[in-house]
């Protein structure tokens, strides 16, 4: 994948289509919730961001950057510098704008291990589990702000309902497939080696208790880094919102890394615009804070990514 990030991306008709379906809802849903905040409301609110707070969301967000750094040293099987490991979270800004579901980003660190001497399924195995212990850090986080609002309710009276069929039957369906067909079979045969891979890489960081607790304290300066830019956005305009609130919107705009689109582009920015007017937010100052977080956090880092990205591929570290 590593190769295919410099050079353009071959398409197939699949693809494309995928593409076309994905750029439509896109943009339904953006001119939606324009038309729903108003543009010439949205217009006049851009206008007024304090840029004191537009610097704080700056500053604040390379908190997340040493976050990935720790988290990424914690799990590694081998020393990784810390000058190389930080270009290279820069570089994988990059990776995932070319890639959609922040598969450049992973990619990337996996080929930065390789060049380290780490074998591909150890390398494979601690990038997985660093995204592992990512997302057990924001469930942890995020969870008791759920229970203390009110919505944990909520959403467990939607997981009841016809959602859990659904989930089932789609559950039984891959596993049928995985078993059933050749295609499925290889498939199952690689994943099976990713999950022995990413818990061997797990168990390596867990049992010594300095890399159990670099890896958390990584992945905690992430979601909480996130968090405070994100506040920091919300106040340039001029509003507010508690901590705990925002931290379940940084919790839930990873849905928009589902999305098939590289980065998430488009999608995230009204994913959060959506959440933050959940949380009480209007609709005009919640699009442009999340416009603004979104310009803060991946779209200023992508020129930096390609440079990034560009050296290290030139000095033989990718």
């Amino acid at each position: 994948m590593i190769d295919s990030l410099g050079a353009a991306p071959r398409t197939n008709r699949r693809s494309i289509l995928i593409r076309c379906a994905t750029a439509v809802v896109v943009v339904v849903a953006l001119v939606a919730f324009v038309r729903t905040a108003g543009t010439a409301d949205l217009g006049a609110v851009l206008g007024t961001a304090e840029p004191l707070w537009v610097l704080a969301a700056v500053l604040v967000f390379l908190v997340p950057l040493l976050g990935n750094v720790l988290a990424l040293r914690a799990v590694a099987p081998v020393s990784l510098p810390w000058g190389l490991t930080t270009v290279a979270q820069l570089a994988g800004a990059f990776g995932n704008l070319v890639a959609p579901g922040n598969l450049g980003g992973m990619a990337t660190n996996v080929r930065f291990l390789q060049r380290r001497g780490v074998a591909t399924t150890g390398a494979a195995g601690a990038v997985g589990a660093a995204q592992a212990t990512a997302v057990v850090v924001t469930v942890a986080v995020a969870l008791p702000g759920l229970i203390a609002s009110g919505r944990l309710a909520a959403v467990g009276s939607a997981v009841s309902g016809p959602v859990a069929p659904i989930a089932v039957a789609v559950l039984a369906a891959v596993v049928v497939a995985l078993g059933c067909t050749p295609v499925g079979r290889r498939w199952g045969s690689k994943l099976r080696s990713a999950a022995v891979a990413t818990f061997a890489s797990f168990r390596f960081a867990l049992a010594a208790p300095g890399r159990a607790g670099l890896a958390v304290a990584g992945n905690l300066l992430v979601t909480l880094g996130s968090t405070a830019a994100l506040a920091a956005a919300v106040q340039a305009f001029g509003s507010t919102a508690s901590f705990g609130d925002l931290l379940l919107v940084v919790a839930g705009s990873a849905l928009a890394g589902v999305l098939p689109v590289p980065g998430g582009a488009g999608g995230a920015e009204v994913i959060l615009a959506a959440q933050l007017t959940a949380v009480g937010l209007q609709p005009p100052v919640a699009f442009a804070a999340a416009v603004l977080y979104r310009v803060v956090t991946f779209w200023s880092r992508v020129p930096v990514g390609w440079l990034a990205f560009s050296w290290l591929r030139r000095a033989g570290h990718l």
